[in-house]
């Protein structure tokens, strides 16, 4: 037995290209190496023996069988380049097939651009624009135009395009990035390749067909450039083959578990778990804002989020009494009391808990304040840490009911389940004086207050082919990363929920187009009012969105 591959400095490899007839030529990652004529003789018997055993690359596509979310290497020749900036570099190449999607295009002059101006025009429908990325950019920007390229590891998106009729239209990315992570790089092919010989031919007939049909208008215009179809009929079992997809979601966990079709989980009974792979046919709710609740980890009840005005009313119906002077200025806070002008005169009381016996700063002050209207409540959060709504009890201050918030901390409300808390005095805020975080969890612990959770919570109806099923998604923040709390305080994250839907479930295009979702299911019995089973249902967890969809 001879130890091979190891040098005294550490490891070295020599590789060679696997295809019949190409020559041997080594490739290694040391300058110093023996290549004996032995070792010819093994290559090409391993080439041998590859050719009968080892079937073709399933990572090598042609653009006309390309999809989103995909990984792929792709033959092609290279109709023009240009610099787009020091850390990226355009390609725009063909293969003599057309891409379902239309293809995204980096809007650079002309001038920059290096090819032939008008050949690239006439080919613009099966032409693609790649952007290259980091160590990448060297190699892109040294290749010859009309070379023929092997490209390893081109990545899929699909982005939102709006057009001029205010209509969502979805193009295709292509993405080089940086790295040479599962082979990532461009190779360009010898002209002896049979590779190439395959796609001379290809491009000459697509070549003669474009001079026939070019009529100069740009593929994102041409109606029938993009699928308009609805997403009707089921996935078809050619797209369920097509593995090398890669998931627009990822497993957090449980990987050990091994993919089960639909239809089969449709047979069993509950409770089970199980490993998907399915497309999201549909989704409720439409409007996305709607999928927020409020849930209870101890009851499990759901909830609606209170609206702005139902708030305002609950705040005014505590505004009714006034503040009793016997509960002011107590060791734990400071008080101070205002009369409105009009309104028949209402008082509010706010009062400034201190730390120590001494009043910090407002930014990391909570207040408690009674009488205040939501418009008051929301303009003093702004500018103290908390702010907690109270009333005078028999004793003590007392929290309002608890349809209102227990806790305001900017634009955040934090709520307690009604059913599940056991309110205590406000004077119990004593154990946290010194803690000017004011946690919501430890407020609201000392408060005797259960508090709910934001939650999303959506029903996808799955399909992989085999079979549909509606399973469940109630999740805070790990499914699409973003946090439930802050999703209805701010624009730019219903935004980015937005199109995290339209890529999982693209609008207006047939359903075999849309991305491949890995989930994880579980299965649970619900029961009806009398305690009988009554249906199946089932629950997404442990899964997460692709980071590139985030």
């Amino acid at each position: 037995m001879e130890t091979q591959g190891i040098t005294s400095s550490g490891f070295a490899s020599l590789t060679f290209e696997g295809t019949l007839g190409a020559p041997v030529i080594p490739r290694t990652s040391s300058k110093y190496f023996n290549f004996t004529a032995e070792d010819h003789k093994m290559v090409e018997a391993l080439r041998v023996w590859a050719s009968t055993h080892i079937s073709p690359s399933w990572t090598l596509l042609k653009l006309c069988d390309v999809q989103a979310m995909q990984y792929f290497d792709l033959t092609c020749q290279l109709l023009g380049k240009a610099e787009v900036d020091g850390a990226s570099f355009l390609l725009k190449v063909w293969d003599g097939t057309r891409t379902p999607f239309p293809s995204w295009r980096v809007l650079i002059q002309d001038l920059v651009l290096e090819g032939d101006l008008s050949h690239i025009h006439r080919l613009q429908n099966l032409a693609i624009d790649i952007l290259v990325y980091d160590n990448h950019v060297q190699v892109a920007r040294s290749l010859k135009v009309g070379s023929f390229l092997r490209i390893y590891s081109l990545h899929t998106k699909l982005q939102s395009v709006n057009s001029e009729n205010q209509t969502t239209l979805l193009s295709l990315e292509f993405h080089l990035h940086g790295g040479t992570s599962y082979g990532r790089g461009i190779r360009v092919l010898p002209e002896s390749n049979s590779d190439v010989d395959q796609l001379k031919k290809a491009l000459e007939s697509a070549d003669l067909a474009a001079n026939q049909h070019s009529d100069g208008i740009c593929q994102l215009e041409h109606e029938d450039s993009f699928p308009t179809v609805s997403s009707s009929g089921s996935v078809s079992l050619y797209e369920v083959e097509r593995c090398q997809q890669l998931s627009a979601t990822i497993l957090t966990d449980h990987q050990y578990l091994e993919k089960t079709p639909l239809c089969a989980i449709l047979k069993q009974k509950a409770p089970q778990q199980y490993r998907i792979r399915a497309k999201l046919r549909s989704y409720k709710p439409r409007r996305l804002f709607q999928s927020v609740k409020l849930h209870c980890p101890n009851c499990r009840s759901l909830q609606e989020v209170p609206h702005e005005g139902d708030l305002d009313v609950i705040l005014q119906g505590g505004a009714i009494k006034t503040p009793d002077n016997k509960l002011q200025d107590t060791s734990l806070y400071d008080s101070k009391v205002w009369t409105t002008k009009g309104q028949g005169g209402r008082k509010i009381a706010v009062h400034f808990v201190k730390n120590n016996g001494i009043l910090p700063l407002s930014n990391e002050c909570l207040i408690l304040i009674e009488g205040g209207t939501f418009s008051e409540i929301c303009r003093l959060s702004q500018k103290f840490h908390s702010v907690i709504p109270v009333r005078s009890g028999l004793e003590d201050l007392e929290l309002l009911d608890l349809s209102a918030p227990f806790l305001i901390q900017g634009k955040v409300h934090h709520y307690g389940c009604k059913q599940c808390s056991s309110l205590r005095p406000i004077q119990n805020l004593n154990s946290l004086v010194d803690k000017t975080s004011w946690i919501p969890s430890s407020v609201a612990e000392v408060l005797g207050i259960v508090p709910l959770q934001y939650v999303f919570v959506m029903t996808f109806t799955l399909d992989d082919g085999t079979g549909v099923l509606e399973a469940y998604l109630m999740d805070s923040d790990k499914f699409f990363q973003i946090a439930a709390s802050e999703i209805l305080i701010d624009d730019d994250l219903q935004r980015s929920m937005d199109m995290i839907m339209d890529m999982l479930c693209p609008p207006g295009i047939k359903i075999d187009a849309y991305p491949w979702l890995e989930c994880f299911i579980k299965s649970y019995n619900v029961l009806n009012e009398n305690g009988v089973e009554q249906q199946i249902c089932y629950q997404i967890f442990d899964t997460t969105v692709a980071e590139d969809l985030v």
